[in-house]
């Protein structure tokens, strides 16, 4: 009979052969990451919504807000002041979500980030399926995308240039929505000091709602102010 202790010395030592190597790389980013956290931004934000129904005109808002480290401010729609009430619920619904910013890439990263190289020979890591609560179209749908963070190692700090995130396959919703694609790409870039912060975001959506086909496209740009 084999001994129980010879038995989990030999467990031990096939897990820890299975186990994945650390990537100092991945280790870089992510630290550099939550070294911003939403409390150091600032910044401003001038967002266009486009949304279309049913093969329909147009339907486009402007939108500008400001994060200053604390709380979120709208200042215009389309170029006039918000009205109070516009801006009170503004803020609540803003306060709701997790402040836009460079310092999320880390817990994303952490969510099981496989690397790969693209055709390109970029240096590409990819997650399937992001934690509970980072997308959601009126419905969380982060367990069903996958994200592709694209790496430059070449300076003395490697950062996120881009992130791309797609609906792994179309979702129905209560028998009365469908989401039919998504796709989301965030571009980040070096401030004067060398850090990454979030620069430009684009959001693609298509699906239906009772039937109705429709399509939404968002893009806002990103000011630093500190």
């Amino acid at each position: 009979m084999i001994p129980r202790s010879a038995i989990a010395l030999a467990s031990f030592i096939f897990l820890s052969a299975a186990a994945t190597a650390p990537d100092p790389i991945l280790n870089r980013v992510i630290t550099e990451a939550r070294a911003n956290p939403p409390t150091s931004l600032a910044f401003e934000r001038q967002t266009r919504t486009v949304s279309q129904e049913n093969g329909g005109e147009n339907e486009s808002q402007l939108r500008v807000d400001r994060w200053d480290g604390r709380i979120f401010t709208l200042v215009s729609i389309n170029g006039k002041p918000p009205a109070a009430k516009e801006a009170d619920a503004f803020r609540k619904t803003a306060g709701a979500r997790p402040v836009p910013g460079y310092y999320r890439i880390a817990d994303l990263l952490k969510a099981g980030a496989v690397r790969l190289n693209d055709p390109q020979g970029r240096l590409v890591y990819r997650v399937t399926g992001l934690p509970k609560g980072t997308i959601s179209v009126g419905k969380d749908v982060s367990a069903n995308v996958m994200a592709d963070f694209f790496v430059d190692a070449s300076g003395a700090q490697p950062y996120v240039t881009r992130t791309r995130t797609v609906l792994i396959k179309p979702l129905s919703f209560f028998m009365v929505a469908k989401l039919d694609s998504l796709e989301i790409i965030n571009d980040y870039k070096l401030d004067g000091n060398g850090k990454p912060y979030l620069a430009h975001a684009t959001q693609a959506i298509a699906g239906a709602q009772f039937g109705k086909q429709g399509t939404t496209r968002i893009e806002s740009s990103y000011s630093m102010l500190r």
